[in-house]
């Protein structure tokens, strides 16, 4: 049985540094939906450091979240 994958959405989120509370650190995050499915990697990281660029917390993280639809071919 093959199994096909489908490309349904795509986000970014961008994890910021939120301080230190003890010695444990934290981590705020803003996500962005609406990301092209076809967009590449180098273009959302791109987009991403330049609105982490806007914020007032420091970037940690860039991440791409993909959600795919799976199905028997």
């Amino acid at each position: 049985m093959a199994v096909k994958e489908t490309r349904e959405a795509r986000k970014l989120k961008l994890e910021l540094d939120g301080g230190m509370k003890g010695d444990k650190q934290i981590i705020k995050s803003k996500t962005f939906s609406k990301v092209k499915v076809d967009a590449a990697n180098e273009d959302i990281y791109a987009v991403g450091t330049t609105l982490a660029g806007l914020q007032e917390k420091a970037l940690l993280k860039v991440k791409k979240i993909e959600e795919v639809y799976l199905s028997e071919e």
